[in-house]
């Protein structure tokens, strides 16, 4: 589950080269196969790639919405070309997600019903251009910055059940009740699933939000951040880490801290879903640091 110090060797095009000193990836449920998350790492661009946990029971060839599109989208980088401009690389990156519900022959239902989109976010490390793109709520460290691209209506969300869950609390229930069945989540879910009436349409209003989910993303949804030219250090992250450090251990000690502290995630670190009393934590979460070689 890591690796350090392997060189990636560029193409004769590419401006640079790089090693992987960490890279971890995980699943909340402890099981690989359920892991909705996906690292990509070629000559031209490292990627992590955080697939939505799913709403519904829709199954793509046996998987979740999440994982099939992580899985996709990591091998859809190797036909993106060196020089792609951010918003190439996501054109790519949805028609990749187009083909595969026409192969699914789902087209029709995806375009009328956004819940059943297969969603992802990513943060990309663009080699050539030597900048960080984002699509959606993933993270970063460049040297000791730290750079996160979170959504206005995840924070409406994780409030509206931590006030539920507190709620529960006063009427008797348990932490560990809590666990077992998270009635925060289950208030929050009808409201999970009309969000994504807001994805990639800024038209909606204050509430829209970027992700990549085989359908258009207006280029104010990209974040793009130029890589300087003294950084030698760059760690992508999904948000299943609720702090960043500059090393895997001390990332992996800061969220068990928070997971002993505040295991259902409603006060210290809020979000829209705790660690469920059968996971070991409550998101999936995938860690790469590189270091930049000139």
């Amino acid at each position: 589950m890591v690796n350090t110090g392997h060189p990636i060797k560029p193409a004769q095009s590419d401006p640079q080269s790089y090693t992987i000193e960490e890279l971890f990836i995980a699943s909340k449920t402890g099981n690989a196969e359920d892991c909705e998350d996906a690292i990509y790492h070629g000559p031209h661009f490292v990627a992590v790639i955080d697939g939505a946990t799913t709403k519904t029971e829709r199954r793509w060839n046996g998987l979740t919405g999440g994982r099939a599109g992580a899985l996709l989208l990591q091998k859809t980088f190797d036909t993106i070309p060196p020089d792609a401009t951010a918003s190439q690389a996501v054109h790519l990156l949805n028609t990749a997600l187009q083909r595969y519900y026409e192969q699914q022959n789902a087209s029709e239902i995806v375009q009328a019903d956004p819940v059943q989109r297969i969603t992802a976010s990513t943060v990309i490390l663009s080699l050539y251009r030597k900048e960080i793109w984002f699509v959606g709520d993933c993270q970063c460290l460049i040297s000791e910055e730290h750079i996160t691209n979170n959504k206005k209506i995840d924070s409406i969300t994780a409030n509206a059940r931590s006030l539920f869950l507190e709620a529960e609390i006063a009427q008797g229930k348990t932490i560990e009740d809590l666990r077992l069945h998270d009635t925060g989540r289950d208030f929050i879910l009808p409201l999970l699933k009309r969000q994504l009436l807001f994805q990639n349409k800024p038209s909606t209003g204050q509430y829209w939000y970027p992700a990549i989910d085989g359908f258009y993303v207006p280029p104010e949804g990209i974040k793009v951040i130029p890589i300087p030219s003294k950084v030698e250090t760059v760690i992508l992250a999904s948000d299943g880490y609720p702090v960043l450090k500059e090393t895997l251990q001390e990332t992996e000690q800061a969220l068990k801290e928070i997971l002993h502290e505040d295991p259902l995630l409603f006060r210290k670190y809020k979000t829209t879903k705790g660690l469920q009393k059968s996971n070991i934590s409550f998101d999936d979460r995938a860690y790469i640091k590189i270091k930049l070689l000139s």
